[in-house]
C-alpha cells in the first residue's frame, strides 16, 4: 500500500485544530448571545403582558362591583351591559395569560397533564354567555373525552374557536362541538352554520394577519398552540354543512 506522502518541513498535521476551536468558540459565544436575547425578549413579553393585564382586570373588577350595586329588575339592561363588558376583559385577560404562557414555553416541551375537554368547553361557554345571548346562538356540545396537554393553551383555543363562529354565523344559529376517535389522536369539531368560507380564503385564514376571517391574530395563535401539543388544525366548507373546524389532538 502506498504510504501518504509527509507534509512539507515545518508544516504541523494538527493545524487544523486551532481553527475549529476558533470556530467553536465563534459558535459558543453566538449561543450565548441567543441565549441574552431571548431573555430579554421574555423579560419585555412579561412586562407587555404585566402592563396589558392590569387595566383588564381593573376592568372585570369594576364591572362586577358596579353591577351588584345596581337593582337586579330596574337596571337590568345596565348589568347586561357591565356583565358583557366584564366578560370581554375576562376572555382578553386569558388570552394575554395564554400569549404569555405560550412565550415562556417556547423554549421547552407542552406540559402534558391530563384535560377534560367537557370542563374546558363548559368555562369557555360560561366566558362566552354574553356573545351567546347577543347572538341567540344555540351551542351543542357532545360528550368530550379526555386529552393530554396545557389547559391555559386548550382554552384559549377553543375559546376563540367558539368565538370566530359565533360571530361569522347568523342569529340562531347552531353551534355544534363534537369529537371522533382517530387511530391514537382525537378529532374535535367546531361546526357553525353561516356562509362557507371560500376555498381561496381557507389557505389564508390561520396566518397571522389575515383579518378577512376572525379577531385578527386570534386564528393563528390557535393554530401554533395546537401544533405546539403535535395536533394539526385544518377546516372545511360547504353550502350543506356550514363551516367546520378540526382539531387533531393526541390523546
Amino acid at each position: 500500500m502506498p504510504r501518504e506522502p509527509a507534509p512539507p518541513a515545518g508544516q504541523d498535521r494538527a493545524r487544523p485544530v486551532p481553527v475549529l476551536e476558533a470556530e467553536i468558540r465563534r459558535l459558543q459565544a453566538r449561543l450565548a448571545e441567543l441565549e441574552r436575547e431571548k431573555t430579554d425578549v421574555e423579560a419585555f413579553a412579561a412586562v407587555a403582558a404585566h402592563e396589558l393585564l392590569a387595566p383588564l382586570v381593573m376592568t372585570e373588577a369594576y364591572a362586577a362591583t358596579v353591577s351588584e350595586r345596581l337593582d337586579e329588575e330596574r337596571h337590568a339592561d345596565s348589568r347586561r351591559d357591565l356583565e358583557t363588558l366584564g366578560r370581554g376583559a375576562a376572555r382578553m385577560r386569558l388570552l394575554v395569560e395564554a400569549l404569555l404562557h405560550d412565550a415562556r414555553s417556547s423554549g421547552r416541551r407542552v406540559r402534558r397533564r391530563p384535560i377534560d375537554l367537557n370542563l374546558v368547553l363548559r368555562e369557555c361557554l360560561t366566558l362566552l354567555a354574553p356573545q351567546i345571548r347577543a347572538r341567540r346562538a344555540d351551542v351543542c356540545v357532545a360528550d368530550l373525552p379526555v386529552i393530554r396537554g396545557e389547559e391555559t393553551m386548550i382554552s384559549a383555543v377553543f375559546t376563540n374557536l367558539l368565538s370566530n363562529a359565533l360571530s361569522y354565523s347568523p342569529r340562531r344559529g347552531q353551534i355544534a362541538v363534537s369529537a371522533t376517535r382517530d387511530n391514537g389522536s382525537w378529532r374535535v369539531s367546531v361546526q357553525s352554520q353561516g356562509p362557507p368560507i371560500p376555498v381561496e380564503e381557507r389557505q389564508h385564514i390561520f396566518e397571522p394577519y389575515h383579518r378577512d376571517r376572525g379577531p385578527g391574530p386570534a386564528l393563528a395563535i390557535c393554530r401554533h398552540m395546537v401544533e405546539r401539543h403535535g395536533g394539526q388544525v385544518d377546516v372545511s366548507a360547504s353550502n350543506d354543512t356550514g363551516n367546520h373546524f378540526y382539531l387533531t389532538l393526541p390523546a
